[in-house]
């Protein structure tokens, strides 16, 4: 499974387990339905899945950061230059 079709997987598991915000996935999926728009960028794209894979609602709300937030999210988005 390549790291595109890995993150589409990732979507749809975080919609359905771990509350990733519904208006969050159309960015995602413009990323894991355009291999070819983001070829060369794979490591990024990584980074994006780990994030997605790792997403906590609460991530930052103790004193140690546990997960991701959707800050981070956004930030590796912002990286590939995807955008609302």
């Amino acid at each position: 499974m390549d790291i595109f079709t890995r993150l589409a997987a990732a979507v749809r598991r975080g919609t359905s387990e771990a509350d990733l915000p519904d208006f969050i996935v159309p960015l995602l999926m413009r990323v894991a339905d355009n291999p070819v728009d983001f070829a060369g960028r794979e490591e990024l794209v990584a980074q994006l899945l780990q994030r997605v894979e790792e997403y906590e609602t609460w991530s930052e709300m103790c004193c140690e950061k546990q997960g991701f937030s959707l800050e981070d999210i956004h930030r590796t988005l912002d990286h590939l230059k995807v955008r609302y």
